[in-house]
């Protein structure tokens, strides 16, 4: 049976009952059976199961950067999906041991962009861990599985690996407690990573999303307008080559993954991120969860009004509409302000745990760019 995230949690209840997940809180209404909760639960079950790690290489790279290091690994899921992943780990300026966990956009690997994102991290003292997209980890020996892929998959691999690097690195990394970040393909996973991540046993704080895709199904009466947005990414391009920096130009180009495995995976992954899955397990997210999300006016795959009708009633959400298109996610001033976020939330939380504003955060932030 293919598991379908949209059918299984469109029944789940308030877990005030008593079962052996009191930590599922993918939180909807509804009155059922016994029996039929047991199955649903299972089913959620036999995502987990899926996610299991059943291979993990040992460190293929070590990287020392300024003010700690970059470990890159590889590992495989029961379902059989092969995904590369990055640790890195502060070592002279530590903040928090809260780590920033995310995977990568569409078409990408964790080289190029998201080594730099992981650089500027470590730089700010917070460990990251990232996986990548499936058949993102070319070294395993397995024929990479390129059928029934989802956002939902995606989100338990990464919970699945965050769970299991916290185990060997408690010293450095929270064992439950996590921040989130994503872009694109990765905020959208990152609804299902809100949506599941207690059914894992762990705990997301904060999340940052920035320009996640298609809260609801594309249909063919949105072609003409994507159409008509992406004309503005070759401007986009040009002024980016300005604010970048040479350095950071020449190494982009290492963000593409043009390896055989990936790009049939990630041809596989399309069907996906057009479906509507994103918002369908958006709507699972807990009300309480602070999460600011960046759209662009020039990107119409991020349907920001789309998004604004699903959180509506978040009172520790904002949705923030910057001029720009898709590729203004690799913008200079798109991550000071990520970090001024990731800055605001810390000193919150050190300050006051148990009252956390989201407003206040966003607001603060603004302060430190």
């Amino acid at each position: 049976m293919v598991l379908s995230i949209k059918n299984i949690m469109s029944q789940l209840i308030k877990p005030n009952h008593e079962s052996h997940y009191p930590k599922l809180s993918l939180i909807k209404n509804n009155d059922l059976l016994s029996a039929e909760q047991e199955s649903l639960f299972d089913e959620i079950e036999k995502l987990k199961e899926s996610s299991n790690i059943t291979f993990i290489s040992s460190v293929l790279e070590e990287t020392t950067v300024p003010n700690g290091y970059i470990q890159r690994l590889g590992f495989t899921t029961v379902a059989g999906f092969n995904y590369d992943a990055v640790i890195g780990i502060p070592t002279n300026r530590q903040v928090t041991d809260i780590p920033n966990i995310h995977t990568s956009a569409w078409l990408t690997t964790s080289r190029g962009h998201y080594e730099h994102m992981i650089r500027k991290f470590i730089h700010e003292g917070v460990p990251s861990i990232f996986v990548g997209a499936e058949g993102s980890y070319h070294e395993s020996i397995k024929i990479p599985r390129l059928n029934n892929i989802t956002l939902a998959k995606s989100a338990a691999a990464v919970l699945s690996f965050s769970q299991e690097i916290s185990s060997s690195l408690k010293y450095s990394i929270d064992p439950n407690k996590r921040l989130l970040y994503g872009e694109s393909r990765s905020a959208m996973v990152a609804m299902g990573i809100l949506a599941l991540a207690n059914s894992f046993n762990q705990e997301i704080l904060f999340a940052d999303l920035i320009a996640p895709c298609f809260p609801r199904k594309f249909e063919l009466s949105d072609a003409m307008n994507l159409s008509r947005h992406i004309i503005h990414e070759p401007v986009s391009v040009v002024k980016l080559a300005g604010k970048v920096g040479l350095g950071r130009l020449l190494h982009y180009p290492s963000t593409i993954d043009l390896h055989p495995t990936s790009i049939a995976s990630q041809v596989a992954i399309g069907p996906t991120l057009l479906s509507g899955e994103a918002g369908e397990l958006a709507k699972f997210i807990d009300e309480e969860s602070i999460i600011h999300i960046t759209c662009f006016n020039d990107d119409f795959a991020s349907m920001p009004s789309e998004w604004m009708k699903l959180f509506k009633n978040y009172k520790n959400v904002r949705i923030t509409i910057l001029d720009g298109s898709h590729l203004t996610i690799v913008d200079p001033e798109t991550l000071y302000y990520l970090i001024a976020r990731n800055k605001s939330f810390l000193q919150e939380y050190n300050d006051n745990p148990n009252k956390m504003n989201g407003q206040k955060i966003f607001d603060q932030a603004h302060l430190l760019v």
